[in-house]
């Protein structure tokens, strides 16, 4: 698809559904290929930087068919930027005209997939199973979640709390450790970034359908900060802990977990650190459940809190154990 595609912005492309059926004992399973684009860096940098989002892309796909069953495309007006620079504009392909006369912000377009999801029977409160599939986890956790929690919209939607990562799906049902992204699945020349992304997407799934994988196990989002103890006699796991720098004095651990909401944080994963008069000195450890999730926090180095950048560095089990333990 071209810039001259007449998919607009705000337009939204529907292929009817007919017979919906949203009493039946066994749920019909639709597939929501999910794509973002920001302000900023794409691919696996996505999110990192801390652009806005300004593009959102939901290609939805009635398994059982093996077809699109409805398109719905947004423009993003960013807040916080007059312009896109040269090589933002040409990696994306976005028509910065339409983006900054758009009428939509990030709220509007989550208010508006929805109920574009009820008007076509397709919301999961119509007893359908609808989930979300990205290429890979930064689209949800490093784009969505961070920028809903700095923007402090409408609180996100059941459907964005879970997901399947499709480099993960294609690595279980073909065995291989291979694919990196979706450029090395499949190729197809199309300048349009967005499009093009839930496009591959697409054709990549109908395959993995047609070679009998069943998309069954969701990967999912934590949604709450568990409280926890931990004892000095506690195991670790080294690479799950940052520090994080440059907080509010009066950040409490739930601050400190919206900071990395998207992200999953261990039970009684957040300590804060005291200074030798008992008072916050504005650090604090963070345990994740992985050493990815880990990495993920890392790119998350000087984004902000208010007008605080934060600072985000590799620490110790046994730096966690000393504050928490």
């Amino acid at each position: 698809m071209t810039s001259s595609s007449p998919l607009l912005p705000s337009t939204t492309a529907v292929v009817p559904i007919a017979n919906v059926e949203t009493n039946t004992t066994t749920k019909k399973q639709y597939l929501c290929l999910f794509s973002v684009i920001t302000a900023g860096l794409l691919d696996d940098d996505l999110g990192s930087d801390e652009q806005e989002i300004t593009e959102m892309i939901n290609l939805v796909i009635d398994v059982d068919q093996k077809r699109m069953v409805a398109l719905h495309r947004q423009y993003i007006r960013p807040l916080h930027i007059d312009n896109l620079t040269d090589e933002s504009k040409e990696a994306s392909g976005v028509d910065e005209n339409l983006l900054f006369t758009s009428d939509i912000d990030i709220e509007d377009a989550l208010r508006k997939f929805d109920t574009f999801l009820r008007s076509q029977y397709l919301h999961p409160d119509f007893n359908v199973n609808f989930t979300f599939v990205c290429e890979n986890c930064l689209y949800l956790r490093q784009c969505i979640h961070p920028e809903s929690i700095k923007k402090g919209t409408m609180p996100l939607p059941s459907y964005y709390w879970s997901y399947f990562d499709l480099r993960h799906e294609f690595e279980h049902m073909y065995t291989t450790t291979e694919c990196h992204n979706i450029k090395e699945m499949l190729e197809i020349d199309e300048t349009d970034y967005c499009m093009r992304h839930v496009r591959n997407m697409e054709l990549i799934i109908y395959q993995m359908l047609n070679d009998g994988h069943r998309f069954e196990k969701p990967e999912y989002i934590m949604t709450n900060l568990q409280q926890g103890l931990c004892s000095l006699e506690d195991n670790i796991e080294e690479s799950t802990v940052v520090r994080a720098r440059g907080l509010p004095w009066q950040c409490t651990d739930q601050d400190v977990a919206k900071f990395f909401r998207g992200l999953d944080i261990e039970k009684g994963g957040v300590a804060l650190c005291l200074s030798s008069q008992g008072r916050r000195n504005g650090e604090a450890l963070v345990r994740f459940v992985t050493a990815e999730h880990r990495e993920l926090a890392l790119r998350r180095h000087k984004h902000h809190i208010g007008q605080r950048y934060i600072e985000v560095y590799k620490a110790s089990g046994r730096d966690f154990l000393n504050v928490a333990g």
